[in-house]
């Protein structure tokens, strides 16, 4: 059994777990006592080289190719990759319990599809990780997190605007910054020892194609949509205009019984930090006009 600790949760993964896997996720790992079991908050159950995965046995389903979303009669969930041009066996089945707190991965054999078993198993994991967060008060947000002065900020933009490229400015220029996560750090809205709310943000070794990550943690600052223009320019955003741009950025369920936690760790973030639209170019200034609002008031 290996142990992980991610987004604050216990994570447990036993089965065939690979290399590639072990090291994405090494500077997560929790080290166990000899025969020492640890309580998980998630356990992972990973299962490679399958011959044949059964389907399922499937309430609703929402095709989103390849992938087959499906809530199971027994309450819980699953999801299905095939790709018939491939294949007609099913490549990928992940199998959850109604509350995300066990999860089995199977895995068909790599000769049946040109993609390594190394990366499967890595993105059992991932693939789950925002599911297993909605329903414990948190989710991932599609951005590139730093941390400055013990804060975090989230830049949050559709894929290909930027985001990789402003967060390198700020290390760059402010070298005592440190990029959390590139792609999808967790959040997570808990009470603090003094009974406050308070947003925190979390590096996932799940890190887009920079994979850049760190595990470290730090309560969020602020969330900043960015957007490319010739200039740079500042303003905050609030009510149904922040919500539009926060629900671009969640990883959202496709069934309508998961969609209120959603909308509820959407709604919650937008209460305890401040949301904003950066325009901006490349350039230092683009930096110093969110760091003079956020760290120097």
């Amino acid at each position: 059994m290996y142990y992980y600790q991610l987004a604050g949760l216990t994570v447990g993964v036993d089965g065939d777990w690979p290399q590639l896997a072990k090291s994405r996720l090494s500077a997560y790992e929790m080290l166990a006592k000899d025969g020492e079991e640890i309580a998980c908050d998630v356990l992972y159950h990973v299962h490679q080289d399958c011959e044949h995965i059964e389907m399922p046995e499937a309430a609703e389903s929402v095709e989103q190719f390849p992938h087959t979303w499906m809530k199971l009669t027994n309450g819980g969930y699953a999801l299905v990759d095939r790709v018939p041009q491939v294949s007609e066996k099913i490549i990928n089945c992940l199998v959850a319990n109604e509350d995300w707190s066990e999860i089995h991965g199977y895995l068909c054999r790599e000769d049946v599809v040109d993609i390594d078993k190394n990366f499967r198993a890595f993105n059992v994991i991932g693939a789950t990780l925002p599911y297993v967060l909605f329903r414990r008060g948190g989710m991932v947000l599609h951005s590139s997190c730093i941390m400055y002065d013990g804060r975090a900020v989230m830049f949050s933009a559709p894929s290909g605007t930027g985001k990789s490229t402003h967060t390198r400015l700020w290390t760059k220029h402010y070298p005592e910054t440190v990029i959390i996560n590139d792609d999808m750090p967790a959040i997570r809205m808990k009470e603090s020892e003094a009974g406050k709310m308070i947003a925190t943000a979390y590096g996932t070794p799940w890190a887009g194609k920079t994979q850049t990550n760190e595990n470290l943690s730090a309560p969020v600052r602020a969330v900043v949509f960015l957007r490319q223009a010739p200039e740079n320019s500042l303003r905050k955003v609030s009510g149904a205009e922040a919500a539009f741009l926060m629900m671009q950025g969640i990883k959202k369920p496709l069934f309508n019984d998961m969609m209120p936690a959603s909308l509820d760790a959407a709604a919650r973030l937008m209460e305890l930090v401040p949301a904003y639209e950066l325009s901006c170019n490349i350039s230092q200034e683009a930096v110093d006009i969110i760091k003079n609002e956020l760290f120097h008031k």
